[in-house]
Order: structure tokens, then C-alpha cells, then sequence
């Protein structure tokens, strides 16, 4: 368990927390203002704070206010989201900053507690040698003791190398039940106890005020009310702490797409704004921290006005038109009817340039492309908020992930961006195989589109599933069936545009192939298998929060 490790004169006066019962905690960003710094330590002292993650701390003045207020200082050290190599090649940097940090502590009684790492890889056993060697470190401080804040549970592999485990609930649906798999999770030795890191529900900025929107101050303060009674009184076995996160809003230097897309750069977590106005959940928290209140009460308000379902609609959009074009053209019909019931017609009429639907296949075009928009809308919408696609997010360069958040934000324009990249790609492939042909059997690009395109109908039920894929309540392994499903029949739809093409124009086998290769879709295939290659260990970090945390 936790040490104790601090007193003062002020601390008498704090909440005496019932035998056994955890730390209660808060995380805190220190602010670059040492007055507001000081005065935020005050204030969480007076609200029964009695545990503090931060971050390493160099301001004596807040290491001896910390000592005289009795607050134990949980410091973590700036390492968060690595893969198991990346921690142990920044192992040099650890020791220095923990070092540094440690000679600091020595006349601190509060500053005992030290964050090896945040949200890394542990459940890769490489991983362990780093947390070893900076806990031996830690262990030479008299009452040191050193933790990480993990992403793991029954697949972690480095809890015997320290003294506890923090885990990040964030959003959980049962931080409690968190705790319960730790305990039951078997395979680690010396299984050491594990509290909980980080607690809280984001608040957005468009939110409408009462309980009716799950994103409002008032929806937090009720999380909160919910899963402090939870881990502060109704466990069965009481975690060593419960941090809440956080004290106060933080502006970050870059967006993410895993909060409030209306304000990318701002993380909406706090008990308190970015500018220090108070929300409800300040209120929840000094209750259960001083043991003077449980209950609370909040307004129901107003439902959230829905947002418009732009993806559905445009889905809808591209169904109608390529209705409308079997509707109104005759020889649309015919054609269609002749691609399913006599491929070998259809192949002929397009050699002798009959029947060449030029229209209809830009239609078409328009179609598939839309149906594709609407997928990849669809997959990142519910992709955005796991933690495997916030780690991929913050790896992408900074420009990337500015265009990337504003398109999450505009669900219309990304279903767009994406249709143009694909309707460009296939434009692209056409002319190439259009060129191709030229010395055997001469097609145009009217020709071959229709090659291209008839043998992709199938995308339409993928558009069809995808457009649900936003009222089911397990959006993401739906939404990654329909693009698995997607994949094999691009390339069947690949494959089957060759063998066509090649039986019309003789073009000679060895350069059908190369032109397959030059497909876009087979291009960036390509490219991300060497990129995958060149980042292996953070493709297998990866890897493991999808399949393992």
C-alpha cells in the first residue's frame, strides 16, 4: 500500500478519511504562474485533497507548502504513450530527470511517490527492465515508491517491478470494475495493488446545461457522484487511491480528436474552466473529500438539439442518384441487367464501343465514391475516442492533425475529402489503362471507366451498413468488418478490371500486372506496409492497446 508520508501543522484540520480508505487525489497541471500555483495547492488542501499527480516539480516553494499542508506529491516523469523500445532507449533521460528529481525530494517528506511512465507499453515483458532500474533508483529514497499509469489490466507484465499501478479511467463505465479485473487478472507474479489514475467525464463546449446532455458540467458532477461512492465507500476492497481528473482545464499545443471536437486544443476535464470558473463537479468533490455530503442534486435541463446527420444524408443522396439513373435511362437498365446475366456482352459491347454509358458512369463514379466517403466517415467517428487511434493521432505530424480534427468536426467536408481522393484515384487508374491500350485495342476513358466501375456494386450495401453504423451501440468492430469487407472487394474489383481488360485489348500479361500495381488502392498498401516496417515498434504498442487493454 501507500506510504504515508507527510504532516504539518495545517493537517489536523484536513478530513480524517475513514481506516483503509483510499487517497483522494487530484490531478493538477502546474500552472506557469507561481502565486496561481501556490493558491491552486491551497484551495485543494480546503476541498480534502490529499494526494496531487503532477508533473516532477522543481519550485522548492511548492515542495515545502506541499510538506506543511500533509499532501503526498504523486510526480510523474515526461514520458507518456511509449512502446517497450522506446522506453528503454530513453532509459538515460529517465535517470537523469528521476535523479534530479530525487536529490529535490530529500527534504521533502511529501515528494515520495514517483510516475515512471504514462500510458506506455506494459504488457510487453521488455518493457519491465526500464520500470526496474528507475524503481531502484526510486527505493533509495527513504519511503520512495514508484508507479506508472497503465493501460493495461489482465495483459499488463510489469506490476512486479514496481510498488502500484495507477490505471487511467477516464470515461469508463465502471472505474470499480476496473479494479476487480486487476485483482482477478492471474499470469503476474507479485501482483501489486492498483488504484485508480484518473477519473472523469469530459464537458463540452456546445453542451446545453442539465442532466439530459451527457456531455454538460452537470452530467460530470453526476459521473463523479456516481463512481466516488463507488470507490470511496461501497468497495469491497479499497483501492490505494482515486485521483479525479482534474483540477483544471488544460490547453494543449496540439488538437486531439478524442475530446470536444467544438475545442480541440482545450481539454475539458476540469472541476474549474481554463479560466478558473467553477463547474458543479467542484461541489461533488469537496463532499466526498471532507465527508460532509453524497447527494446532490441537478437540473434536468433541456434536451441536446440532435446535429444533423450529414454522412446518412449524403449516403442517401448517392443512393438516389444512381436510382434516378436506372430510372430514367433505358439503356442503363439493359446494361446492368446485361453485366450480371452476360458478362461476356458486356465485355464485347465495351470493345466495340456500343452502348459506352458515359453519363451513367459518371454517375456511377459519383456513387461509389460517395459510398466510400461515407465508410471512412463512419470507421474514424467511431474510431476517434480509442485510445489505439489517440496514440496513432498524436504520432501523425502537426499539420496532419489540425486538417484531421477540423474534418472530424465537419462530418460533411471529410465524407467529401474522401470521395474526391477516391474518385481522383480511379480517374487516375482509368487514364492509365486508357493510354495502355492504345497500341493493341484502343480504348477511351468512357470505355475502361465502365470497366472500372460496373464490377464495384457491391459498395453500395457497404455504404448501406455503414450509414447504421452510427446508432449501434458497438459502432467500431462493426465499422471495421464493413472496411474489411471493403478491402477484399477492391481487390476483387481489382482483379476482375484486369481480367476484363486484359481479354479486350491483349494487352500483354506482364504489363496488366504492372498497371495492378499501380493501382492507388495497391500504392497505398505499399506505402503503409513500409511504413509499418519503419515503425514496427509503435505499430506493435498499437497493436497491443487493440487488442489487449
Amino acid at each position: 500500500m501507500l506510504a504515508a508520508c507527510a504532516s504539518g501543522p495545517e493537517a489536523a484540520a484536513q478530513t480524517t478519511p475513514r481506516q483503509g480508505a483510499p487517497l483522494r487525489g487530484m490531478v493538477w497541471q502546474v500552472p506557469p504562474d507561481a502565486e496561481q500555483a501556490q493558491d491552486d495547492l491551497l484551495q485543494m488542501h480546503r476541498l480534502g485533497v490529499e494526494a496531487v499527480r503532477t508533473s516532477l516539480l522543481d519550485d522548492e516553494n511548492l515542495l515545502v507548502l506541499a510538506d506543511t499542508l500533509g499532501l503526498h506529491l504523486f510526480q510523474e516523469l515526461p514520458l507518456d504513450g511509449l512502446p517497450a523500445a522506446a522506453l528503454y532507449d530513453t532509459l538515460a533521460f529517465a535517470l537523469r530527470a528521476l535523479e534530479a528529481a530525487l536529490q529535490r525530494a530529500q527534504g521533502h517528506p511529501s515528494a515520495r511517490h514517483f510516475g515512471l511512465a504514462r500510458r506506455s507499453d506494459t504488457s510487453d515483458p521488455h518493457a519491465c527492465r526500464f520500470f526496474e532500474q528507475l524503481a531502484r533508483s526510486v527505493h533509495q529514497l527513504p519511503g520512495g515508491q514508484a508507479y506508472y499509469l497503465g493501460p493495461f489490466i489482465e495483459d499488463d507484465r510489469c506490476a512486479a517491478a514496481v510498488d502500484f499501478v495507477l490505471l487511467d479511467a477516464r470515461e469508463a463505465p465502471n472505474p470499480a470494475g476496473l479494479l476487480l479485473r486487476w485483482r482477478a487478472a492471474p499470469a503476474v507474479p507479485a501482483r501489486r495493488p492498483a488504484g485508480i489514475g484518473a477519473l472523469g467525464a469530459w464537458v463540452s463546449a456546445r453542451a446545453v446545461p442539465g442532466l439530459r446532455d451527457p456531455r454538460s458540467a452537470e452530467s460530470q458532477a453526476r459521473y463523479l457522484e456516481k463512481h466516488l461512492r463507488a470507490l470511496l465507500y461501497d468497495a469491497a476492497q479499497a483501492p490505494p487511491a482515486v485521483f479525479v481528473h482534474r483540477w483544471r482545464d488544460v490547453r494543449t499545443p496540439t488538437p486531439s480528436p478524442a475530446y470536444d471536437l467544438a475545442r480541440p486544443y482545450e481539454q475539458g476535464y476540469g472541476l474549474h474552466t481554463a479560466d478558473d470558473v467553477p463547474r458543479p463537479a467542484l461541489d461533488v468533490v469537496r463532499g466526498f473529500f471532507t465527508g460532509q455530503q453524497t447527494v446532490f442534486a441537478f437540473p434536468a435541463g433541456e434536451a441536446p438539439a440532435q446535429e444533423v446527420p450529414w454522412p446518412v444524408l449524403i449516403g442517401w443522396l448517392a443512393l438516389v442518384l444512381v436510382a434516378a439513373c436506372y430510372a430514367l435511362s433505358p439503356r442503363f437498365r439493359f446494361m446492368v441487367v446485361r453485366y450480371f446475366q452476360a458478362h461476356g456482352f458486356y465485355r464485347e459491347a465495351i470493345r466495340e464501343g456500343r452502348d459506352v454509358l458515359l453519363g451513367a458512369s459518371v454517375v456511377l463514379l459519383v456513387t461509389l465514391a460517395l459510398s466510400v466517403g461515407v465508410l471512412g466517415s463512419a470507421l474514424l467517428e467511431a474510431a476517434r475516442r480509442e485510445p489505439v487511434f489517440q496514440r496513432f493521432f498524436e504520432a501523425l505530424p502537426g499539420p496532419v492533425q489540425v486538417v484531421g480534427v477540423a474534418l472530424l468536426a465537419q462530418p460533411w467536408m471529410l465524407v467529401l475529402l474522401i470521395s474526391s481522393v477516391y474518385a481522383l484515384g480511379v480517374a487516375l487508374w482509368t487514364s492509365l489503362l486508357s493510354l495502355a491500350s492504345r497500341r493493341r485495342q484502343p480504348l477511351v476513358p468512357g470505355q475502361v471507366l465502365m470497366l472500372v466501375l460496373w464490377v464495384r456494386w457491391s459498395f453500395l450495401p457497404l455504404m448501406a451498413g455503414a450509414m447504421v453504423v452510427p446508432s449501434l451501440p458497438a459502432a467500431l468492430p462493426v465499422a471495421l468488418a464493413l472496411v474489411a469487407c471493403w478491402m477484399l472487394l477492391t481487390l476483387y474489383a481489382i482483379v476482375r478490371t484486369l481480367v476484363d481488360y486484359a481479354a479486350i485489348t491483349y494487352v500483354p500479361a506482364y504489363q496488366v500486372a504492372l498497371i495492378g500495381l499501380l493501382n492507388p488502392v495497391v500504392l497505398l498498401g505499399v506505402a503503409a506496409f513500409a511504413l509499418a516496417l519503419n515503425r514496427a515498434p509503435m505499430l506493435a504498442f498499437l497493436w497491443h492497446l487493440a487488442t489487449r487493454s
